[in-house]
């Protein structure tokens, strides 16, 4: 059975009253638990594939891990439910051990906690670039042809170089890129991280963490992930067109 699609009966229903009911295939979605000395670190919900890149994009954006050397081995659970592996339960070994809490954007304690305060505590785990980096408009204005040619279904897309991904959840798809370039061996990228979904502070901490120097997308930015960016001299970029785009941090 496809991970990628699944089907469902779906009603159709007509403007002029009428309806039928016939096979539709819908987007899987599954939910992924990783663990890191036996112990969960994370349990989200992805769309199945690059499964070890997205974790790798995690735990680097989390700060447990900077190095692919901190990763000792990663595979999928050995465990079954019903004799079949789920293929949804991923055991990390880690090089270092790490006290493992669950990864949570903002802690359930973080009551009366400004967004000041929490971009504060976010770019103080990032490594800051000493200065904003240059960028060419010809090169923003390509970007959203080619995250058009990686775009193999309706799903968010990333994009960085020659490498995409994609994934119901926009930033796991950056975590799958950001996983890529780790395992890749390319610790400080050149070129820009490029999505189609609105940034928030998630995309660029994970940017920042993987050492991309500039965010791009065609769709809008938040004000956290604005400020973010300022924080950890990102370039971050939005609303890109063929006719126009907007440089939030780092004009």
């Amino acid at each position: 059975m496809s991970r990628t699609k699944r089907s469902f009966a779906v009603t159709k229903v007509a403007s002029d009253g009428t309806s039928d009911t016939r096979a539709g295939r819908v987007e899987v979605e599954e939910p992924l638990e990783i663990r890191a000395g036996g112990a969960s670190v994370a349990t989200l919900t992805r769309t199945p594939g690059h499964d070890i890149e997205l974790a790798h994009g995690l735990l680097q954006a989390q700060g447990l891990i900077a190095r692919i050397e901190d990763v000792v081995t990663a595979r999928y659970c050995e465990g079954t439910i019903g004799g079949e592996n789920t293929y949804n339960l991923l055991d990390i070994q880690l090089a270092q051990p790490v006290i493992p809490q669950f990864i949570d954007p903002i802690p359930g304690d973080a009551c009366g906690i400004s967004a000041e305060q929490r971009v504060r505590e976010l770019a103080s785990s990032l490594n800051v670039r000493p200065e904003f980096a240059g960028f060419e408009p010809s090169a923003i204005f390509a970007l959203p042809a080619l995250l058009s040619r990686h775009r193999a279904r309706e799903l968010s897309t990333a994009v960085a170089g020659d490498v995409g991904r994609q994934d119901l959840n926009p930033v796991n798809a950056v975590h799958k890129v950001a996983g890529h370039m780790l395992l890749d061996g390319v610790p400080s990228p050149t070129f820009p991280l490029a999505v189609d979904a609105r940034v928030g502070f998630e995309i660029v901490r994970a940017a920042a963490a993987a050492g991309f120097s500039a965010v791009a997308t065609t769709a809008g930015v938040t004000s956290m992930a604005v400020e973010l960016a300022r924080a950890t001299n990102t370039v971050l970029i939005g609303e890109i067109t063929a006719e126009r785009f907007s440089v939030y941090s780092g004009a």
